[in-house]
């Protein structure tokens, strides 16, 4: 089904369902940086800016991670940084949905 389709209801801080809510909005099989969903989260906000790491701290607190998709989520310049699960599933998911890899690196090895 659509995650559309999926009523969802997680616990979390208000900030974290905003963080949430967006990583549901990354298209199947594509990646974005923890930088670029903290510009957003600071629109939707009303903030001047955020940091990367409060919007890492939501992420890592998501509590149905496949569902709600932070394997999408990459760090600045293409580092796969960041997975509950471990990097080596988060490349598998990615691989899975096809996501163009040839930019993205980890522990300084291109994949």
């Amino acid at each position: 089904p659509s995650i559309d389709e999926i009523p969802l209801e997680p616990s979390g801080s208000g900030f974290a369902k905003i963080v949430w809510n967006l990583l549901i909005q990354i298209p199947y099989g594509e990646v974005c940086t923890y930088g670029e969903l903290a510009k957003e989260v600071a629109k939707i906000t009303h903030k001047e800016k955020m940091a990367a790491q409060a919007i890492g701290g939501a992420v890592g607190r998501n509590p149905i991670g496949i569902i709600i998709p932070c394997h999408r989520v990459i760090g600045a310049n293409g580092n796969l940084t960041g997975y509950t699960g471990g990097i080596e599933k988060k490349i598998a998911l990615l691989e899975l949905e096809r996501a163009n890899l040839k930019r993205l690196y980890y522990f300084d090895k291109t994949l």
